[in-house]
């Protein structure tokens, strides 16, 4: 259950796509650590926050984990120039996941952000 009560649909998701190799992005990992460390029950030193931290290092073993380096930077500043340049800027972390993914070939994004991923160039959504 997630802190809305709600069951994740994620992991079901990743259920019916074993077969898949899935790619996540560093951005992904970073964003995944700061919702970790943002959360108001735990502190620095608990014995739940490492639970969550080897569950969520558990977790991330489901992927292949794509770096983020110059070339991504470029194709990542690439789609938010053609996005400001046009009216429709994004939240950057989706911006530096979606050239993460095209500099290295990957054109479809599993997410339930479709407001923003549908406007970048070259980005397939895949809801989940």
């Amino acid at each position: 259950m997630t802190a809305f009560g709600k069951k994740p649909l994620l992991p079901f998701f990743l259920e019916n796509h074993l077969n898949e190799i899935l790619f996540t992005t560093e951005i992904n990992v970073f964003e995944l650590y700061l919702g970790l460390y943002s959360s108001k029950q735990l502190n620095e030193n608990s014995q739940l926050l490492n639970q969550r931290k080897n569950r969520l290092e558990e977790f991330l073993t489901k992927f292949q984990i794509l770096p983020f380096s110059r070339h991504e930077a470029i194709v990542s500043a690439k789609i938010l120039g053609q996005l400001f340049r046009v009216g429709q800027p994004v939240e950057f972390r989706d911006c530096l996941i979606a050239g993460t993914a095209l500099a290295n070939g990957i054109n479809s994004i599993i997410t339930k952000n479709v407001n923003h991923f549908q406007r970048m160039p070259g980005i397939t959504v895949v809801l989940y």
